[in-house]
C-alpha cells in the first residue's frame, strides 16, 4: 500500500533458525493484527503495528478502498502461515500464505529495523 519494495532470496535465514523466531514473534502478531483489520475494516487494528511512512500512507480513503475490494474479492480471513523471510535494503520481507472465505492469496509483509510495518502487498 506504500512504496514498492523489490525483495530477492539472498540472506535468507536458515528455516527453524532462532533468526526465524526472532523474526516470527514480531511479524506474525503484526500480519495477524493487519489482516484482521481488513476483514472487520478497522484501520486503526491494521495501521496499529505501522511506521510513521506507512500510518500516513494508509489514509481512510485509500484503506477504505483497498479494504473494499479485498472483501469483495477474497471475504473474510480465515487464516494465515508463515512461509520464509528474506533481507533486503534494511527491511525483513515476510512471506505469508492467507486464507480467505473466497481464496487464498500469498501476502509479503515488509517491516522496518524497529519491527513495523513499512510496507504490505497481496501477491
Amino acid at each position: 500500500m506504500s512504496g514498492v519494495i523489490s525483495c530477492s532470496s539472498e540472506n535468507k535465514p536458515a528455516p527453524g533458525s532462532a533468526e526465524i523466531d526472532e523474526i516470527r514473534a514480531y511479524a506474525d502478531i503484526a500480519t495477524k493484527a493487519a489482516l484482521e483489520g481488513i476483514s472487520e475494516n478497522n484501520r486503526d487494528k491494521y495501521i496499529q503495528y505501522g511506521n510513521a511512512q506507512f500510518k500516513a500512507a494508509v489514509t481512510q480513503e485509500v484503506f477504505d478502498k483497498s479494504a473494499g475490494t479485498i472483501n469483495s474479492q477474497l471475504g473474510s480471513l480465515n487464516s494465515i502461515t508463515f512461509l520464509s523471510t528474506e533481507e533486503k535494503d534494511g527491511y525483513t520481507i515476510v512471506h505469508y500464505r492467507a486464507k480467505f472465505s473466497k481464496g487464498e492469496v500469498g501476502v509479503r509483509m515488509v517491516f522496518d529495523k524497529e519491527h513495523l510495518i513499512a510496507g504490505q502487498w497481496f501477491e
